[in-house]
């Protein structure tokens, strides 16, 4: 299993426009070979910080995923975001 994570500060009026460019990236991964399921995260310990959680059964899926379809996602995407860190994980 691997996983890929994203940390964005976003502002607390944004929440909904965030959560609606997740189910969209989400609805597009379900297309795709590999893809498991996917996960919107508020951090409790941290104001306006906010994760997508998106888990893929390979590394190799979620990278032709990425190669495919992420400028264009990005593109589609409205919510004002800043980056705060990219994570991926893989089961051990």
């Amino acid at each position: 299993m691997f996983i890929h994570q994203v940390l964005f500060k976003i502002k607390k009026k944004d929440v909904p426009v965030y959560t609606r460019d997740c189910k969209l990236w989400a609805k597009e991964a379900a297309k795709h070979a590999g893809f498991i399921g996917y996960h919107t995260l508020s951090r409790t310990n941290e104001k306006d910080q906010y994760a997508s959680h998106y888990i893929w059964n390979t590394e190799i899926h979620h990278s032709r995923f990425m190669k495919k379809h992420h400028d264009r996602l990005v593109s589609l995407s409205k919510c004002p975001v800043q980056v705060l860190g990219y994570y991926n994980f893989k089961a051990i």
